[in-house]
């Protein structure tokens, strides 16, 4: 049997053009053809052989890019959607914040200048010609809980020339532990207690800027999450041991939608009781890699313009693919939204592989119940000790009590969310909040009780991926011989060739 370690004469080419790749090879010891495949590894691309009958998934070429973004954010303002136009909200004392996205917003390169830079541009010029004095306007990063970023980090997707207009009283990071910036504005029927920055309610008028990547983003998130503390986020953002196993990127069946769009009705409740609204922009970029393009544009109030948003990703992102896998092989990337402008982490890998890979779908999961998923990744125990400070705790001494993201929420959260040493971290160090591995982790929840096993391929650190409850291999090819012997020589094999980005719409 083929372990994945060869010799040249083990090996034959065998021509078939029907593949997009260019040659089959053909397995002396088995009998079996295969072809290669290079699949995402870490920072690069790992070549790997799979059975030849393997099905492999591949996005949608990018969408027609907005000739003008300027010219498209000017025109959205002017006629936004359930909303007054931009200029006719303000006048000469108004008070202006603009907030938008961090770095999660931006993990990705782009062909041209930023949405965010060109959008805030655009406004700040036509608040002017309304009379608002630039004293008056505000920028705000929405990280929520991620960690803040740094005024060179923001000059990245910002611009040098907006980061020095805006002077550190006018340009900063949302603080979610800093009370005087905080306002609770009560609790959902169900109880859920919905706390956000003060700016989106003391503000003469509050607009939000999106860059929108997966469905799971934007509309009341944004706000309610992005501008939220840890006491309005952990309702949502916290294992539910009787979860359906929906995927947060199926928003026509997502719990986590429906709960952040009954926090945002309280949001919009208390805007209107002072007669105003949110005013959002939300952007959309196709799927290119690695610069991608805008491909679309809406503003107005965030009930109504998401659903054009998620219209605009379904075209780009969503394909439809017919039938379950009982294999699922994947690679992950590195290129990943946590880690920018430092390094990825056991945690981050898990949960790249297992959110926005295997339980990253709509209809049902690309693999069956039951199933096997092998991800490749090198999967290092390598930590940047100073952003991602409660992670290595987490990794270090949490995994090794215990795994269940359930247990580890309930025992060790409220520690980790409060602990003096996190809160300054994330306040003044740039370090993510205490609370955030324990969201990571929860992706690895609903797997692990939906397949039968989850296996790292091509993995350098054996250890790291035995800590986390994963089974290590070699090489992909080892893992796929492992599958087989246990879901049988006649398993489907489904590959996600990713990137480019896309989700599975899948059917029975």
């Amino acid at each position: 049997m083929c372990t994945g370690t060869r010799t040249e004469s083990q090996w034959y080419l065998w021509p078939n053009s029907a593949w997009h790749q260019p040659f089959v090879l053909y397995n002396a010891d088995n009998m079996t053809a295969t072809r290669t495949e290079n699949v995402a590894y870490g920072d690069w691309y790992l070549p790997v052989q799979v059975p030849e009958q393997t099905r492999t998934v591949v996005a949608k070429p990018p969408m027609n890019a907005v000739p003008d973004i300027a010219q498209a954010v000017r025109d959205t303002i002017a006629a936004p959607i359930a909303h007054e136009p931009l200029h006719k909200l303000v006048g000469p004392r108004a008070k202006v914040t603009i907030a938008f996205d961090d770095a999660s917003g931006s993990y990705f390169q782009t062909k041209r200048e930023d949405m965010r830079q060109v959008a805030i541009e655009v406004i700040v010029e036509e608040l002017r010609k309304a009379g608002v004095a630039l004293g008056d306007i505000t920028l705000l990063c929405a990280q929520g809980l991620h960690r803040k970023l740094s005024r060179t980090e923001m000059e990245t997707f910002l611009g040098r020339k907006l980061v020095l207009q805006f002077g550190y009283n006018q340009l900063y990071c949302h603080d979610a532990e800093d009370p005087e910036q905080l306002v609770h504005l009560g609790y959902t029927d169900r109880g859920f207690d919905v706390e956000v920055n003060r700016a989106v309610v003391d503000s003469d008028l509050f607009i939000y800027l999106n860059t929108m990547w997966a469905p799971f983003n934007g509309g009341w998130k944004s706000t309610a999450v992005g501008l939220g503390t840890f006491r309005s986020i952990r309702h949502h953002h916290r294992p539910w041991p009787s979860a359906s196993g929906q995927s947060v990127d199926d928003p026509k069946s997502s719990s986590f939608k429906k709960l952040v769009w009954e926090q945002g009705a309280l949001i919009q409740a208390a805007l209107e009781k002072k007669g105003r609204r949110v005013f959002t922009v939300e952007s959309v970029y196709d799927n290119a890699h690695p610069n991608k393009d805008l491909i679309a544009v809406f503003a107005g109030h965030p009930t109504e313009v998401h659903p054009r948003t998620l219209a605009a990703i379904e075209e780009q992102l969503v394909v439809d693919v017919q039938g379950q896998a009982d294999i699922l092989v994947a690679g992950i990337s590195d290129a990943e939204c946590y880690s920018k402008f430092s390094q990825i982490n056991p945690i981050l890998v898990a949960n790249s592989a297992m959110a926005t890979t295997v339980m990253q779908f709509q209809g049902m999961p690309l693999v069956r119940k039951g199933g096997i998923a092998i991800l490749a990744h090198p999967f290092e125990a390598k930590f940047d000790e100073r952003r991602f400070a409660p992670y290595i705790e987490f990794y270090e001494r949490l995994l090794a009590q215990e795994r269940d993201a359930y247990w580890l929420w309930e025992n060790h959260v409220e520690d980790f969310a409060h602990r003096p040493d996190y809160v300054y971290g994330y306040r003044r160090a740039n370090a993510y909040h205490g609370s955030h591995p324990f969201f990571m982790w929860d992706s690895t929840a609903v797997p692990r009780q939906y397949l039968s096993g989850i296996y790292f391929a091509g993995v350098r650190d054996f250890d790291a991926v035995k800590r986390c409850g994963f089974t290590p291999f070699a090489t992909v090819e080892e893992a796929l011989d492992a599958a087989q012997g246990e879901l049988g020589r006649d398993s489907e094999i489904t590959l996600m060739q990713r990137p480019p980005q896309f989700i599975p719409r899948v059917s029975a």
